[in-house]
């Protein structure tokens, strides 16, 4: 009898771990559909509240998801307990903040640009610096200035500002380039009122052809 009811506890326990996972994934799925509709970046406002919320979101995540590790395990040893509390802490945390700071950004967007006060035109954005990142995220990034925003653009892009440094920048790193202006995104911008973003930008990355040499005398050598 004692067999059978570990058997029954194990097997619950099994089926409550999958669930959670599940759950788990549901989350990185809403992350994954979501970041088709984030095609923004907003430069101003800044909102630094939802922010903070976000990252508020994320602990509870990471909380809750804690404590149904610890639940879940109240049967297993002590140490394997505390290593699984600790993974679903993160875990929970990394996907609590990934889904509510996506979400944020696309509420943040629909709220500060209603489409009847809404305009956009055509814009260059100075670029401070370039940046890639290796590994399986790989990528390719630009900072601008004044308004600071960091933004993917594509592989060739980069590759143009490599080859085309500015003279004062004598840096043989590959995976950074200092353009202090010189170089410019043309990108569409949309205001509404105050406020302004960047489009085909946020989860995406910028099209093609998007970085330049700035205009004469916009940039400096």
């Amino acid at each position: 009898m004692e067999n059978q009811s570990s058997e029954r506890e194990e097997t619950a326990t099994g089926k409550g771990v999958l669930g959670w996972f599940i759950g788990a994934g549901i989350l990185m799925l809403l992350y994954v559909v979501l970041g088709w509709f984030d095609n923004t970046t907003e430069l101003v406002p800044t909102h630094e509240n939802v922010d903070a919320v976000t990252f508020c979101v994320a602990g509870i995540t990471g909380v809750v998801f804690c404590g149904a590790a610890i639940y879940l395990s109240k049967r297993w040893t002590l140490w394997r307990r505390i290593g699984f509390a600790l993974a679903f802490l993160l875990l929970g945390t990394l996907l609590g903040f990934m889904a509510s700071y996506r979400i944020a950004t696309i509420v943040e967007g629909l709220v500060d640009f209603p489409p009847a006060k809404t305009r956009s035109y055509p814009a260059l954005l100075l670029i401070s610096r370039a940046y890639q990142t290796h590994g399986k995220g790989e990528s390719w990034n630009i900072q601008t200035t004044p308004i600071w925003s960091n933004m993917d653009i594509t592989k060739e892009d980069y590759n143009f500002m490599l080859a085309h440094r500015r003279s004062g920048d004598e840096s043989k790193n590959s995976d950074e380039i200092s353009s202090k202006g010189y170089f410019c995104a043309q990108v569409t911008i949309e205001q509404s009122g105050n406020a302004l973003r960047v489009m085909n930008a946020g989860s995406h990355k910028l099209p093609k052809g998007t970085v330049i040499e700035c205009p004469a005398p916009t940039h400096e050598r």
